[in-house]
């Protein structure tokens, strides 16, 4: 039997299918003048230390929390600090830049700042080459309100404030939470200090100000790149079919400072998973776009509803927009194996495998896809297109239009063992016992992403998952509810050559439980604390947690699902229709102790009720979220 593959190109580069790159556009336009402005009054004269140094706080009108220091530079090296005496034991964040030409103009941006809720908060910046010195101080205003007024519905989250670290502890880097819906971007230093945010902007303000907080990752330049739902002001294809979904088809390119360099307009929507190809100049992502299918074709399910979407791999030059290579999952996975769990939130839509993360192994080369709604983790080749294996339960993969197999799904599906190594976390099963879907596979999972080995080995794949858990079955009637549930950090090793996979370690099911479930979204990220081996930690944003208003006017309550009846089994617990609120845990975890060195939670300050039409309930949750310097 055939192996399944497929490699294709559908954007002749010529703006006909992709537009590309847009920079003569509202919002750079509009950047690039007040830049132009900016630097044009810098002069000779305007020397660092001579008091006619330029400065500019927020020049873009997005990012509170930044400046621009311009000035003629007279030496090589220049060091920024920004600090603040209303919070002394808050870290300076300080950046130098080495090897500056002499006697240039240098426009410098200014970070580190702190902010605090309901009051103002005054901090110092010091620019110096060691012998002339800028001093300045800045006032900034208080943090945009939480949602407990009972106004704001997109507002800033509410903190609470678990366990802070030392610097050598958990170092300097800050912790960057990409906030949903509709809310900020927002980076915290290691004593909880808000540091930097940028918002999504004001539906009612001019769209040239909004920037993207969903989709959102840095780039090798130091810039960020993302797609948003609400970015559809300025393109939308002139082919948008009936059922097309609007919106995720705007990429921003935007910096620190809030300037935005550039928009990217795609065809079909990066919904989920942006990731740099390293050394190429090219974004990797999981393109949602809708098939030409009609409705019908695929297995009988009432989540099947019409054309699929979100079931394509794409490569995008960030030079110029335009698309070089797409990979149709339609070809390369089983069309007609049941989606667990489903999603019916698009109408009309067949989301069938639901890719929401893809990254390129450094080793192997391959492309490595977390499939949500197969609950699976697929290799494929890249030159090729051709599938290589599948982590998955082994169960329903027989299943074909004609009823006779056409692939043999059991050649490439991955054997898995268990070694339940000493501090994993993970009870200790038989690989082959009815245990293993609860304790071993991924289910509805996020966040796959490559652990880099120490020595190179084209036989053996690491990579991390955020397993969200949803089900634990592919028997929807017997899936665990929420309440009994529990989100799992994971960490699993491939071996290529003889088709195994092992779970290596695990964190969150006895650690957090029910409380830290998290039916979507989330990231996991496993690292070395100071590059040491014998210092593992893991940053875990368990991003998706909801709780239902249990009327004791705090932030607990019965854990929730998503979507009752898609994401999970609906619990007999729960208030179907009653008011929810949602959380996020963040936590660096040392995995030695296996006790958070970090942690906050992040709640919006109000119980919703749920909308009109399908039940989703999503008001605060975080989709992605990093541990990175605050400076490139």
């Amino acid at each position: 039997m055939a192996i399944p593959t497929h490699i294709g190109q559908r954007d002749p580069g010529d703006g006909t299918y992709n537009p590309g790159l847009q920079t003569n556009i509202p919002p750079v336009i509009r950047d690039n003048a007040l830049y132009d402005s900016f630097i044009s009054t810098i002069t000779s004269a305007d020397t660092l230390g001579s008091g006619n140094e330029k400065y500019q706080q927020d020049l873009f009108g997005r990012s509170p929390m930044s400046a621009l220091l311009g000035f003629r530079s007279t030496g090589a090296e220049i060091t920024v600090t920004v600090s603040s005496t209303d919070e002394p034991t808050a870290p300076a964040i300080t950046q130098t830049w080495s090897d500056l030409a002499a006697d240039q103009i240098v426009v410098l941006p200014v970070l580190g700042f702190l902010a605090r809720s309901n009051m103002t908060t005054e901090c110092q910046v010091v620019v110096t080459d060691g012998v002339n010195t800028f001093r300045k101080e800045v006032t900034l205003a208080a943090l945009p309100p939480d949602d407990s007024d009972g106004v704001t519905t997109n507002g800033f989250p509410k903190v609470q404030v678990m366990t802070t670290a030392g610097q050598n502890e958990v170092s300097d880097d800050l912790y960057f939470v990409i906030l949903s819906e509709r809310r900020a971007n927002i980076a915290f230093d290691r004593l909880a200090n808000v540091r930097w945010y940028v918002r999504a902007g004001d539906p009612d303000e001019d769209p040239a100000l909004w920037l993207p907080v969903f989709n959102t990752v840095r780039l090798s330049d130091g810039t960020f790149i993302g797609s948003d739902d609400h970015l559809q002001y300025y393109y939308t294809p002139p082919d948008l079919k009936e059922n097309e979904p609007p919106g995720l088809r705007e990429l921003w390119r935007f910096d620190a400072t809030g300037r935005v360099h550039g928009i990217y307009f795609i065809r079909d929507r990066a919904h989920h998973s942006l990731i740099e190809v390293p050394g190429e100049n090219a974004l990797l992502y999981a393109s949602d776009y809708i098939s030409a299918r009609n409705a019908g074709e695929g297995p009988l399910t009432p989540a099947n509803q019409g054309p699929s979407g979100e079931d394509c791999i794409a490569i995008l030059d960030l030079g110029t927009g335009y698309e070089k290579v797409y990979y149709d999952l339609r070809i390369i996975m089983n069309f007609w194996r049941l989606p667990v769990p489903t999603d019916l939130s698009v109408p009309f839509i067949y989301d069938w495998i639901h890719i929401n993360q893809v990254y390129l192994d450094s080793d192997t080369h391959l492309l490595i896809a977390s499939c949500r709604h197969q609950s699976a983790i697929i290799g494929i080749e890249r030159e090729t297109g051709s599938l290589r294996f599948i982590s998955a339960p082994s169960d329903g993969w027989e299943a074909s239009e004609s009823g006779i197999p056409v692939t043999d799904w059991s050649n490439l599906l991955l054997h898995p063992v268990n070694p339940a190594p000493k501090g994993s976390g993970h009870s200790t099963v038989s690989a082959r016992s009815g245990d293993e879907n609860n304790d071993f596979w991924t289910w509805g999972q996020h966040n796959v992403r490559e652990i880099i080995k120490s020595t190179s080995d084209p036989d053996i794949i690491r990579f991390s998952v955020f397993n969200n858990g949803n089900y634990r079955t592919r028997d929807q009637s017997e899936g665990v509810v929420a309440s009994a549930n529990a989100s799992r950090c994971s960490r699993y090793e491939i071996m290529l050559s003889s088709k195994e996979i092992s779970l290596q370690a695990t964190y969150g099911e006895s650690e957090l439980g029910p409380e830290g479930y998290s039916s979507f979204v989330s990231t996991a990220h496993f690292f070395n604390h100071n590059d040491d081996p014998e210092q593992p930690r893991l940053f875990a944003n368990f991003g998706g947690i909801i709780f239902q208003d249990n009327g004791s006017g705090t932030d607990t309550g019965l854990p929730l699902t998503l979507m009752p009846g898609e994401s999970d089994r609906q619990d007999p617990q729960e208030k179907v229709n009653g008011t929810y609120q949602g959380r996020v845990i963040l936590q660096e975890v040392d995995l030695n102790s296996r006790m958070p060195v970090f942690e906050i939670r992040l709640t919006s300050g109000s119980f919703k009720y749920p909308g009109s039409g399908t039940l989703r309930r999503a008001e605060l949750y975080c989709f992605r979220a990093y541990k990175m310097p605050l400076y490139h």
